[in-house]
């Protein structure tokens, strides 16, 4: 998730399990959350989990008013998890389906380099022996903490710019016009504009 200045959240890797054992814990990088969920995405119950962690981070930066533009995945246009945004301060804008390749900052410039960076570190883990092999000779599943190394360096490897111009290639303003006509041109306030998707 980021928002249109270029700050980028903290990545959140949702895992299919239960949860992490004290051991797996200490081995997460820092500025990384995990979660889980049995099915290893995203649910309702998570996305008000992320309300909750979107209001810290909004009473951290400066308390501006914020507005999610996200897809339209079912997960996210519940009514509960719409309130909770709302509750929360939180605008919302939901991008119809079919254009998110058109009008999602992610969609439209991140996620490919994001992924692309992500393809490289598998890579490299590869082909120095991360994988191993099983008493079976399978390849080893790679461990909870070196997926979120990989993550948390991919997501570092987007430039903030490319942020930026993700937002303007989407014609996303952070420029809220008020439409009183005493001053058309010079009266606005700024908005933080989210950008979320499943990456």
């Amino acid at each position: 998730m980021l928002l249109i200045d270029g700050f980028k959240f903290p990545p959140i890797c949702i895992f299919k399990g239960k949860r992490l054992s004290s051991a797996e814990k200490k081995q997460i990088p820092p500025n990384v959350f995990v979660w889980f969920q049995d099915n290893g995405w995203m649910n309702t119950d998570l996305m008000k989990k992320y309300v909750d962690y979107i209001k810290d981070i909004k009473v951290n930066r400066s308390g501006a008013p914020m507005m999610m533009v996200y897809d339209s995945f079912k997960g996210h246009l519940e009514d509960l998890v719409k309130k909770k945004f709302q509750d929360n301060g939180i605008d919302l804008a939901v991008i119809p389906a079919g254009l998110t390749s058109m009008c999602q900052p992610l969609d439209v410039a991140i996620n490919k380099p994001f992924k692309d960076n992500l393809r490289k570190e598998w890579h490299l883990w590869m082909s120095h022996g991360g994988a191993g092999e099983t008493a079976k000779g399978n390849l080893r599943r790679a461990k909870f903490n070196d997926v979120c190394w990989w993550v948390k360096r991919s997501w570092e490897g987007i430039p903030n710019d490319v942020i930026v111009e993700s937002f303007k290639t989407c014609g996303i303003s952070n420029t809220l016009v008020n439409h009183d006509d005493s001053d058309k041109e010079n009266n606005y306030e700024e908005l933080e504009v989210i950008d979320l998707t499943m990456v």
